[in-house]
């Protein structure tokens, strides 16, 4: 399961955010996406239970994990154990002024993986073991030193020993810029990995947290989440949070848009460029819609010129 906070928060210095559904499915047990404006400090607080908006980590004297991202001035990266200090390290996880920029940090039976970047257990920083893990930590507190900060696009993912090798697999890449815009059949990419990823993840159940039904048939499909949020916006359904419901669209266009998902490929054949597109455009995956409309444009060209 995971949820996305899409308003945008901005936290005072010297407080702290809370809410019940900042927290971990399983204590102990999580990983948390979102991204940050600010010149210094962003601090996010790992609790056993939800605290007050005053509240800080620096007079906190119940068990907790603080990471701060920016620490002393935006020259350090700090874990923090019940307020003692376990790692201090120079010149990692840096702020930034000037725009909003993706972190995430994830705990897992104590090992504490802090990460930069759209992409869980991509681009890690920093990984610290507890020795002796306070298995009750679950909240997330997202805090400030002396400077206020911006976050937005917060995401609480699930977490286990399946989900971190699913993830450290998934060799996620940038979608082409530029497109080859030669045959009929537009093929984005075609490499092994790409092959790996939809060979084992398009329609597999393992792992899956949400589902679509697809068509007047209802045809059931898992997907994943986490995945799905790093590249549009699945957040909204018409039932519940774990199904999303497309009457309207046909089974094979649903598994060409995963298919470009997951692996940043898919064919689209010239008679069907506007469906991937609509379902683009539903789920505000942006690389796909570009794609699919450089394709229209394409043969809406050639056509012209034939004709001429």
């Amino acid at each position: 399961m995971s949820e996305k906070k899409k308003r945008f928060l901005t936290v005072a210095p010297f407080k702290c955010t809370w809410n019940e559904d900042l927290r971990f499915k399983e204590a102990v047990c999580g990983c948390v996406a979102f991204e940050a404006f600010a010149q210094n400090d962003v601090s996010l607080v790992f609790r056993e239970q939800v605290g007050s908006h005053h509240y800080h980590y620096k007079m906190d004297n119940s068990p907790n994990y603080t990471v701060i991202l920016g620490s002393h001035r935006n020259h350090r990266l700090k874990i923090e154990v019940n307020g003692k200090t376990v790692v201090d390290a120079d010149g990692v996880g840096l702020c930034c002024s000037s725009s909003f920029q993706r972190y995430w940090i994830g705990i897992y039976d104590g090992q504490i993986s802090i990460g930069k970047g759209r992409y869980p257990f991509q681009n890690i920083v920093v990984q610290w073991l507890d020795s002796k893990p306070n298995y009750s930590v679950r909240y997330v507190g997202l805090s400030s030193w002396d400077k206020h900060v911006g976050y937005r696009n917060i995401i609480i993912l699930p977490l286990t020993q399946h989900h971190t090798s699913l993830w450290s697999q998934i060799d996620y890449k940038d979608y082409q810029e530029e497109s080859d815009m030669g045959s009929e059949i537009f093929d984005i990419d075609n490499d092994d990995h790409a092959k790996w990823r939809v060979s084992n993840i398009l329609e597999s159940w393992d792992f899956s947290d949400v589902m679509f039904l697809v068509g007047v048939e209802r045809k059931v499909v898992p997907a994943y989440k986490v995945i799905l949020n790093a590249y549009g916006d699945f957040s909204s359904s018409s039932s519940s949070e774990n199904i999303i419901h497309l009457p309207s669209t046909a089974y094979e266009v649903l598994l060409a848009f995963l298919e470009y998902i997951y692996s940043g490929q898919t064919q689209v054949v010239e008679s069907q460029p506007d469906s991937p597109r609509d379902l683009g455009l539903r789920f505000n995956v942006l690389s796909l819609i570009k794609e699919c409309n450089e394709i229209s444009n394409h043969f809406k060209t050639n056509k012209n010129l034939l004709g001429s």
